[in-house]
């Protein structure tokens, strides 16, 4: 057979033969490309971490306070965005290794919903806190004040986290709760019903031997700082009855031995602060199992009761810690 005569396959004939030997195996596999096909065997799929969206938020709250507080002049603020950076670097580095995608875990900032509104209770008079509206400067602390504070009550939220996020969310809020009551002079509402349990009951000995340490500096200090003194042990006292609510029994602390010679104002004043260095530490022992408490039974209250009470606990003992001389911390009773 002469050349011309030799059959031959056309240019487009080859190339749609070639086509359709890609393609068989595709539709003889059963793969569909629609936007509805299922999910092919063998290719993995990620598990979202628990309450990732809402961690996903928090971090990107937090991110919003860090810059909200960068705006706010004076030294607490000036602190506080400092403590949210770190808090916001430890959260994203969280995410990144629960394996939460990158771009889910930047993504835009959440602003603090509270920024713009007013604070959540007036500010005390005696504390020394701004007056409402009183000048441009009083209202972004009054709003930074009340985006911290809603962030505080928040808290309840997180009880589904894993296990060994929770103390790290109770620390997170709990240093929620000062940062908004040393800006306004009001503690935040955090509510939640009577928890019990060994934590509960090791917290409350803890608060019972603070109580009695700042006794004595009550008994030898005079002027403001027994004044100062007097108002940490009420504190303390409020915190202990919510501590006991829930059956908490600690035992007596009268007589306990005292870490050093106490014969001086300066003592006194040296006791006051090392008193709540070792209650915030002591409270930090306990914060995981605490914040993964539920309510007693017959509480009205779920199972982020335990959350609310470490907020409510370690935030009040923040906050006194700070007025005895203590630096905040971005997880107080952790670090």
């Amino acid at each position: 057979m002469g050349e011309a005569a030799r059959p031959g396959v056309s240019r487009r004939a080859f190339l749609a033969a070639s086509l359709g030997a890609f393609a068989l195996p595709t539709g003889a596999c059963g793969i569909r490309l629609e936007d509805d096909a299922p999910r092919v065997p063998l290719v993995p799929t990620r598990t979202p971490i628990p309450l990732e969206s809402e961690l996903v938020a928090l971090t990107g709250e937090t991110l919003a306070l860090a810059t909200q507080a960068g705006t706010v002049p004076g030294a607490l603020a000036a602190s506080l965005a400092s403590i949210h950076r770190r808090q916001h670097t430890v959260l994203r580095t969280t995410l990144l290794r629960g394996q939460v995608p990158l771009p889910l875990v930047d993504g835009p900032a959440a602003s603090p919903s509270a920024s713009s509104g007013s604070p959540s209770a007036s500010p005390d008079p005696a504390t020394g806190a701004p007056s409402p509206s009183a000048s441009p400067t009083a209202s972004t602390i009054e709003s930074l004040a009340a985006a911290e504070a809603e962030s505080a009550v928040r808290a309840a939220e997180f009880a589904g986290a894993e296990a060994d996020l929770l103390a790290t969310l109770a620390a997170l809020h709990a240093q929620r709760f000062a940062a908004a009551t040393l800006l306004s002079g009001t503690s935040p509402k955090v509510g939640g019903g009577a928890v019990a349990g060994d934590a509960v009951e090791a917290m409350a000995a803890s608060t019972s031997a603070a109580i009695y340490l700042f006794e004595v500096v009550v008994a030898r200090t005079s002027g403001r700082v027994r004044n100062r003194a007097d108002t940490t042990v009420r504190v303390l006292r409020s915190v202990r009855a919510d501590q006991v609510a829930g059956g908490a029994d600690p035992a007596s602390t009268l007589g306990q031995p005292l870490p050093f010679p106490v014969t001086t104002a300066a003592d006194a004043a040296r006791l006051a602060r090392e008193a709540m260095l070792a209650l915030r530490s002591g409270y930090g022992e306990h914060l995981g199992a605490l914040a993964a408490t539920g309510a007693v039974p017959g509480a009205d209250a779920d199972a982020g009761a335990g959350l609310a009470a470490a907020t409510r606990w370690l935030g009040a003992v923040e906050v006194q810690a700070n007025r005895w001389g203590v630096a905040l911390a971005p997880f107080p009773g952790l670090t």
